[in-house]
């Protein structure tokens, strides 16, 4: 009788202690929280007389392994100079000492210049590994789960462009960003808004870029939320103090797959330059359909319609199709010479001429509505030649009129694809095409 009731028992505590054993870190894992700890330990660095992040110094050692070297040799020259005065011969004659002083002056004028060139490449690294610390959280549109992860858990998988401004100030920049909704999914982008008020203004100001709370969840894939949201406020303020801007200035910031800043600067950004510049993460094909969520489907119409004209050199078609409103940008850029004979602008005539004009296809199509007598539609171009492009179309109604068609206000083209870098875009309106420098400006 005592043997079952003695296995019974070992059993229990077998059991018990199984269940109640703790919980133990794998080897990988707790070498990860162990690299990760030390290397955003600060150390201090006696060239700036100032405490940085390793990895930040690490990142600048890797990157500027002559600049240091440099930085020395200034040094040595301007206390050889300091030193030439106490070991001049007796009968050392004023030039002597003026030479000393020339090459000290212009050594420590050389040394104390780099050395702050190589401070402020350093506090930009501290801020960039620095807001690797920072949070964010993706809901699933299905689902509705929340999850929350650091942004530097997201490198490789995802990029970041981070706004800051005012609720208004974020809504225009989610407004101008909806119609990229497909663009952002094919570029892993995630933006992510942060207002300077209080954490539920970005919600607000989402829930009125998109127009509705149903289309904010369906943006999950592309719009996230900032965790730990005062973080978020003292990184993007304590950037605007060391700008010596105002507090409250609206910013953005864009972090490429590295978790490297490849551009910020103020105001609301230019989209479709900002996904040139994060082009897609995997090849593009002619053959991809239109979105799913496109609407409303005739503006998709008056979009195929457009290049049919565009692509079969139908002038009168393009200008069928086209509003009689200037588009304000390529008003700005117009430039004509004294005499009014030449001029940047190419008319329709000129583009759409006899090999001249596009030979392309069109795929991954998508329409959005922005109010009533508004929509922006979206497309991926390719050429015959030449990297694909991604390219956007503005359209406008009159509402008054029940027979009104849209109508075309600007049509706005840019290099997109992998390891291709965007230096003009194409931008049109009913009086012909301009071609535009590359606006976006890495403020670092």
């Amino acid at each position: 009788m005592l043997g079952p009731r003695l296995l019974h028992v070992s059993a229990f505590k077998k059991q018990h202690t199984q269940a109640v054993a703790p919980r133990r870190v794998s080897g990988s894992q707790e070498e990860a929280f162990d690299r990760d700890a030390f290397m955003q330990r600060e150390e201090f660095d006696p060239l700036s007389l100032s405490s940085f992040r390793r990895d930040a110094l690490l990142q600048y050692k890797n990157t500027n392994q002559s600049e240091p070297l440099r930085i020395g040799i200034f040094l040595l020259v301007a206390l050889a100079g300091t030193c030439f005065p106490f070991f001049a011969p007796v009968n050392a004659g004023i030039q002597y000492y003026v030479a000393a002083v020339a090459v000290a002056a212009v050594g420590g004028f050389l040394f104390l210049r780099e050395r702050e060139k190589r401070t402020k490449q350093l506090q930009r690294l501290q801020r960039e590994y620095g807001m690797g610390n920072l949070s964010l959280e993706m809901s699933d549109p299905v689902t509705r789960l929340v999850r929350r992860k650091a942004l530097r858990r997201m490198q490789g998988q995802s990029r970041i462009i981070a706004l800051y401004g005012s609720e208004l100030q974020l809504k225009a920049a989610l407004a101008a960003a909806a119609p990229y909704r497909c663009r952002f999914q094919q570029s892993s982008v995630i933006v992510v808004p942060v207002p300077t008020g209080a954490a539920r203004e970005a919600d607000t100001a989402a829930e009125a870029a998109l127009a509705s709370s149903g289309k904010v969840r369906a943006a999950a894939s592309w719009l996230g939320r900032a965790a730990n949201f005062e973080e978020w406020q003292n990184y993007f303020e304590e950037l605007l103090e060391e700008r010596g801007m105002d507090s409250g200035r609206g910013i953005w910031v864009a972090l490429n797959f590295k978790g490297r800043v490849i551009g910020s600067n103020f105001g609301v950004p230019i989209w479709d330059e900002l996904l040139a510049a994060n082009p897609p993460r995997i090849p593009l094909v002619s053959t991809e359909p239109a979105c799913a969520t496109a609407q409303p489907k005739e503006v998709l119409a008056a979009q195929a319609e457009f290049y049919k004209a565009l692509c079969g050199g139908d002038e009168a078609g393009i200008a069928r199709l086209f509003a009689k409103v200037d588009d304000p940008e390529l008003s700005f850029a117009l430039s004509v010479d004294e005499q009014g004979l030449r001029s940047n602008l190419s008319n329709w005539g000129v583009v759409l001429a006899e090999g001249a004009r596009p030979e392309l296809v069109i795929a991954s199509q998508d329409s959005i509505l922005q109010g009533r007598a508004k929509a922006v539609t979206t497309c991926i171009e390719f050429p015959v030649l030449g990297p694909s492009l991604l390219a956007t179309q503005v359209w406008e109604k009159n509402v008054q009129e029940e027979s009104s068609s849209w109508r075309l206000c600007s049509h706005r083209t840019i290099p997109y694809a992998s390891q291709v870098e965007a230096r003009v875009a194409l931008r049109c309106d009913h009086r012909g095409c301009i071609a535009f420098g590359k606006q976006l400006d890495a403020m670092r």
